[in-house]
């Protein structure tokens, strides 16, 4: 499972094209201010950092499993999509800081990132059953 900010052009963009290149449609989303991020959130007792922020629950069924942040949420996504994204798992090699530092100043720049991203895009009908309300 996948949280996102469903409010950001980039964000919404970067899940719309993880589904589109998750070939065994292992991955499911809702966006961070749903019902359903609300509930998986507070059953782990995460408060959210805020916008810009994506977690993934990868067994996102079973309560009081581990949850993802920032960039060791991302390369869990990129160890599960096709080859060449995959690949970018191996930053994982990285000190954790360093690659969350990364995540941030990407995050802080998100709309800048997004020129013209709709916020609003919709799923397409092959993938949209994996986003949850």
């Amino acid at each position: 499972m996948i949280l996102y900010d469903g409010g950001c052009g980039f964000c919404r963009n970067a899940v719309l094209a993880v589904a589109r290149l998750d070939p065994a449609a292992a991955f499911q989303f809702a966006s961070l201010d749903s019902a359903t991020a609300g509930e998986l959130l507070a059953e782990r007792s995460v408060a959210p950092r805020g916008a810009g922020t994506m977690y993934v629950l990868p067994d996102w069924q079973r309560n009081g499993q581990a949850v993802l942040e920032r960039a060791a949420a991302a390369l869990f996504i990129a160890r599960g999509l096709a080859w060449p994204w995959k690949g970018i798992a191996a930053l994982g090699l990285l000190p954790r800081r360093f690659l969350d530092r990364c995540y941030d100043a990407v995050a802080r720049n998100r709309h800048r990132l997004a020129r013209g991203a709709n916020a609003c895009a919709m799923p397409d009908t092959a993938v949209q059953d994996r986003f949850l309300p």
